[in-house]
């Protein structure tokens, strides 16, 4: 396949050709079938599975996978449902009642559905809920797939096959367009060159960024940033029109800002993340701004972590390095007490410096304002410095025996939890910890300005965490202190109450509750 050929194939996966039925059919691709994962572990297990449920969004490869699959469903005998969303209501109560059936072992019919997860949780909870939980169960038999939770950033080697395999051509073609301004200068076959030799490992980062930062990339959304790469939406006779090729480089992905699927890794640009090299002077904004996005994808012998580092996001290469730490690492939870990875340590602090609201003293304060007092009285609750909290494994269930055999983790988040015991069940209270919070609080660790007086989702969040964790103390309101307005401070004063115990053998044991003034700021 030469230069043009190959052109032609890749425009048809960007936004403007949307139109053509085909154009997102990976399998037209005859040199393109990659077998995925997902694939590859239902094929092994085929034989034992009766049911299998596909959810994600549209262009996550449910559709393809259906197609990869035809011959061995219809070898076993599975009953395929391509789109859930699409049947009727009737058809819709059928199905699930037969999946019922199936599982509760009174029918024999296999089935494999692909739908919206949260489509078909609606139907189950509208019909059967008690199938949700027979669903959820690790059973041999049942196999759900959440192509939304999937990276496909995260295994190196097979992203390099995906995205090689897509990208593969003659490279010793030529272009035969004799008319063509810019033969024997083609940018295209120049970025398909230098992307597949140079910038590879760019663009997983890049994936991986994206993933991390709380986006889903679906396997359609990376065939079309790839497409992009190398073609900008244009094909060969729109390219004769222009003037000049510079804009065009694959590393220039990030000015193309028109298709809404690119805008998840525009906001990446290397160009704006606050890196300098203090050897490298610049003649103007432009070579600054090239520079940083070809060396993102370019430089070579790059440490694996830098290169998150020159993306757009605060704390990337720090939140990467604290997942690794959880998922990888058994048993997969660590003391906030005990532990020693830098990274966890800051965020305690910052979780310190959030809840004390600016004290020096180095108890915590969680803040909780009943709202019939309108805000002008503030009550806060000192929590002792040695409560017994942990950093956990998004996916870990303490309460579980099997925890010792979970797989390699790819979650982007992570659990700070409370863990006690409520006669003999063992509870949790736990806070999520994505990036959009790690960020926020090692921006509190590392004294950024945070407006305190300003509510932000991620401060409630964390106060909303403390208030659950002091509910289930039993003496977690000993001491409390009342705060009024700043307004209203010339009328009233500051003071806190305390429960004091006291044991006599003569006066038997009392409970009395102090009251104190506190000094004026």
């Amino acid at each position: 396949m030469n230069v043009k050929e190959k052109i032609l194939q890749l425009i048809k996966y960007c936004g403007g050709y949307e139109g053509h039925s085909f154009m997102m059919d990976e399998r037209n691709m005859d040199n393109f079938n990659i077998v995925l994962p997902q694939e590859k572990e239902i094929r092994e297990r085929i034989s034992e599975l009766k049911f299998i449920l596909l959810t994600g969004e549209a262009g996550d490869g449910k559709t393809r996978l259906l197609r990869n699959l035809n011959d061995v469903l219809q070898e076993q005998g599975f009953q395929v449902c391509m789109d859930f969303s699409e049947v009727n209501d009737n058809e819709k109560k059928n199905l699930i009642a037969e999946i019922k059936e199936l599982v509760e072992g009174k029918s024999s019919t296999k089935h494999i559905v692909a739908a919206n997860i949260g489509i078909f949780t609606k139907t189950v909870l509208r019909y059967y809920p008690e199938l949700l939980k027979e669903l959820r169960a690790v059973r041999d038999d049942v196999l759900i797939i959440n192509f939304e939770r999937r990276n496909l950033a995260a295994d190196q080697e097979l992203f390099q096959d995906i995205a090689l395999s897509f990208l593969t051509f003659d490279r010793n073609s030529e272009c035969n367009e004799t008319d063509c301004p810019w033969r024997g200068n083609c940018v295209y076959k120049e970025n398909l060159i230098k992307l597949t030799d140079r910038g590879m490992e760019g663009l997983r980062v890049l994936c991986d960024a994206v993933y991390l930062t709380g986006g889903h990339i679906t396997f359609r959304e990376l065939l079309s940033l790839i497409s992009y790469m190398i073609t900008f939406g244009q094909d060969c006779e729109m390219r004769k029109q222009e003037k000049e090729q510079e804009s065009f480089r694959y590393y220039q992905i990030f000015d193309v800002v028109n298709d809404p699927r690119l805008q998840k890794f525009c906001c990446l640009d290397p160009a704006k993340a606050r890196t300098r090299d203090a050897n490298r002077q610049y003649g103007s904004r432009e070579e600054c701004i090239i520079d940083k996005r070809k060396s993102f994808f370019e430089q070579k012998d790059m440490e694996a972590e830098k290169r998150y580092e020159l993306l757009y996001a605060d704390y990337l290469t720090e939140f990467r390095q604290t997942l690794n730490a959880i998922n990888y690492r058994e048993p997969y939870f660590f003391s906030t007490m005990d532990t020693n990875d830098r990274n966890l340590v800051r965020l305690k602090l910052g979780l310190s410096k959030i809840n004390r609201a600016g004290n020096t003293n180095l108890k915590m304060t969680v803040a909780d304002t009943p709202s019939i007092f309108d805000g002008c009285i503030q009550t806060e609750f000192d929590i002792s410095s040695d409560i017994e909290t942990i950093w956990k494994r998004y996916d870990l269930d303490l309460k579980s025996r099997d925890n010792g055999n979970l797989p390699a983790g790819q979650e982007n988040r992570f659990f700070l939890s409370y863990v006690y015991m409520e006669g003999d069940n063992l509870r949790e209270e736990s806070m999520l910890i994505d990036y959009p919070l790690f960020r926020f609080l090692l921006m509190a660790a590392d004294d950024y300005h945070i407006d305190r007086n300003g509510i932000s989702m991620e401060e409630y969040a964390v106060n909303t965490f403390y208030r659950k964790v002091l509910h289930s103390m039993p003496d977690a309101y000993r001491k409390a202190h009342i705060r009024f307005d700043e307004a209203k401070r010339k009328d009233f004063m500051n003071f806190s109450l305390e429960l004091k115990q006291q044991n006599s053998i003569l006066f038997r044991s009392s409970t009395k509750v102090m009251i104190e003034k506190e000094a004026e700021a």
